[in-house]
């Protein structure tokens, strides 16, 4: 950034970007379709549809404009890399992690099976891509910009802020998790130079949490 105008507007765009993340959200939960929307497990589907929708637009008009949160190259070696990082931080999670009563909710069981993978589909596939832009990207540039030699501090208070944000868990040991997968992907992105890394690392950890309901759904 040329000036500290530019830093205060570019600023203000990026939380600007989060502000509307936020405002999705609020304005679902606090719509008369939540409680049948919880109840039938749509809630995600709906939100993470609604999020996509307009927040990758959003993210597209931004690069257009700014190359300050790119894309990148997905290359193997950081992907095989990173990957393992990843399983190796699921294997250590797996000795204290417990149940959130919030997912099992979610996901359906024998003839609800289309719930299971309408679930599936929106944390695995839609997700990663508006969660890594909001958080790895808008929220992290934000900091990024006024304290670039501090990259750990930006990356742990982005961290806090991505598990304060999961209010549906209820454990601390699961917010404890999203804070140590937070911090491999604010890694994944200041090394890869963009999204595309984390991005993938969110699916593939999405996915392996998903995969036992999406085996017992088809079990039976």
């Amino acid at each position: 950034m040329k000036n500290e105008y530019e830093k205060v507007v570019h600023t203000l765009l990026c939380l600007g970007m989060c502000l509307i993340w936020f405002s999705i959200t609020l304005l679902l939960k606090t719509s008369a379709s939540y409680p049948l929307l919880l109840n039938n497990g749509m809630l995600m589907p709906v939100l993470c549809t609604m999020e996509f929708c307009i927040l990758v637009p959003l993210y597209l008009w931004y690069t257009r404009r700014y190359q300050a949160i790119p894309l990148g190259k997905l290359r193997g070696s950081q992907m095989l890399l990173f990957g393992l990082l990843l399983l190796g931080l699921i294997a250590l999670q797996s000795l204290y992690m417990q149940q959130e009563s919030w997912t099992h909710s979610q996901l359906g069981q024998g003839e609800a099976w289309r719930r299971t993978l309408a679930f599936s589909v929106a944390v695995v596939l839609l997700a990663p891509f508006f969660e890594e832009i909001i958080f790895r990207g808008f929220l992290l540039e934000s900091l990024l910009i006024w304290a670039p030699e501090q990259r750990f501090a930006c990356a742990l208070l982005t961290s806090l802020a991505f598990a304060a944000m999961h209010t549906q868990y209820t454990h601390p040991q699961t917010l404890i998790a999203l804070i140590a997968l937070s911090l491999l992907l604010c890694y994944a992105r200041m090394k890869s130079g963009g999204l595309k890394l984390p991005v993938a690392l969110h699916m593939l950890n999405n996915a392996l949490g998903v995969a036992p309901a999406l085996w017992l759904s088809w079990q039976h």
